[in-house]
C-alpha cells in the first residue's frame, strides 16, 4: 500500500509541474510592466502596447504582421471617455494624466483587407501614475480551452491524490509551481480635439493599410484608411480614393466608411495584376467630418502586387 501511494504521489508531482504551464497560459492573455519613465511632461504618464500572435512571438519580441485595431478609454465615475486610437501591432502614448485607463481590442484586419473579429475581444483596466511607463504585451492566440479544462481538472486530481499521500506523512507536499508572468490582450489611438462646432478637427489620416512600400499577398486587397475623427458618411464624394496600378491603370472600387472602426476602406472591383505596383490616394478635401469640417491634402499608399 505504502509503494502504491508513493508511485501515485510522484507521477502527481510530475505531472502537476508538467501541466501547470498549460493551465495557466491560457487563462490570460494581457500582461503590464510598469517602470520608471525617461523624461516626458511632468506630472503624466506613458502608455506602450505591443501586439504577438502568439507567447513564442512574444518572448522573441516579434510582433504581429497585421493591424489590430484598439482604443485606450480615459474611465471616471465609471464613465469610459475614449483618448487614443490605433491599429499599429506596437505603439506609445505619452503625456497622460495620472487616472484610470482601460485598453480595448477585438477586431483585426487579415490579408485580404477585411475587418474581422479576433478570437475574443481583450479588455484590460490599469492604472497610469505620473512618472511612469506601463507597458503592456498582448498574446492573440492562447492554449485552446479544451486544454485548459482538462489541465485544471487534472491538477485538481492530482492535489487531492498528493494530500492524500501527505496525509499519511510519506509524502511531503510539493510546493507550488512559480507562477508565470500575467498576459491578457490589447492594443491604440491618438486624442485630437474637438470633432464638432465651428472649432471641429478636420479629418486627416494616423495610418493605411497595406503599408507604404509593402508586398500584399492577395490579388485583391481592401485598402483601409485609419481617419482621425468621425465622419459625414453622405459627403464622402465621388472620386475621393483614387486607385491606379502600373500595368492595370485605373482601378474600378467602392468606398465604404466603418463607423465604429473609423475606417474609410475602398474596396476594388476587379483583381491587380501579377507584377504591378498599385497607388491608392484618398483626397482629403472630398471627405468631411462629422462636424462639418472638410479635410485638405492627399493621403497615399503604394504596394507591390506578387
Amino acid at each position: 500500500m505504502y509503494t502504491l501511494r508513493r508511485s501515485r504521489g510522484l507521477v502527481a508531482r510530475l505531472l502537476l509541474v508538467g501541466l501547470a504551464p498549460f493551465a495557466l497560459d491560457g487563462c490570460v492573455s494581457v500582461g503590464l510592466a510598469r517602470s520608471v519613465r525617461d523624461g516626458g511632461a511632468s506630472g503624466t504618464g506613458e502608455v506602450l502596447v505591443s501586439v504577438y500572435k502568439t507567447t513564442g512571438d512574444r518572448d522573441s519580441a516579434v510582433p504581429v504582421s497585421h493591424p489590430v485595431l484598439a482604443e485606450l478609454a480615459r474611465v471616471e465615475s465609471g464613465h469610459r471617455s475614449i483618448v487614443a486610437r490605433s491599429m499599429a501591432a506596437s505603439w506609445s502614448l505619452d503625456g497622460l494624466p495620472p487616472g484610470r485607463y482601460v485598453l480595448r481590442t477585438s477586431k483585426k484586419i487579415d490579408a485580404d483587407g477585411n475587418v474581422v473579429p479576433l478570437k475574443g475581444p481583450i479588455e484590460k483596466e490599469f492604472d497610469v501614475r505620473a512618472g511612469e511607463r506601463v507597458e503592456a504585451k498582448v498574446v492573440l492566440e492562447k492554449v485552446p480551452v479544451f486544454w485548459i479544462v482538462l489541465a485544471a481538472i487534472t491538477v485538481v486530481f492530482l492535489v487531492i491524490l498528493a494530500i492524500d499521500a501527505a496525509g499519511d506523512g510519506r509524502l511531503p507536499l510539493p510546493p507550488p509551481p512559480p507562477l508565470p508572468p500575467v498576459f491578457v490582450g490589447v492594443a491604440l489611438e491618438i486624442p485630437f480635439g474637438r470633432s464638432t462646432g465651428p472649432d471641429a478637427a478636420e479629418p486627416g489620416v494616423a495610418d493605411v493599410y497595406p503599408a507604404p512600400g509593402s508586398v500584399v499577398a492577395a490579388r485583391r486587397v481592401a485598402v483601409s484608411f485609419f481617419v482621425t475623427v468621425p465622419l459625414d458618411e453622405g459627403s464622402v464624394e465621388k472620386g475621393a480614393i483614387l486607385a491606379v496600378g502600373s500595368l492595370s491603370g485605373e482601378i474600378p472600387g467602392t468606398v465604404e466608411w466603418l463607423e465604429e472602426e473609423r475606417l474609410l476602406r475602398f474596396l476594388p472591383t476587379q483583381d491587380f495584376r501579377p507584377g504591378e505596383d498599385v497607388t491608392v490616394t484618398l483626397d482629403l478635401g472630398k471627405i468631411e467630418s462629422a462636424g462639418g469640417r472638410s479635410g485638405s491634402g492627399r493621403a497615399t499608399t503604394s504596394f507591390r502586387v506578387p
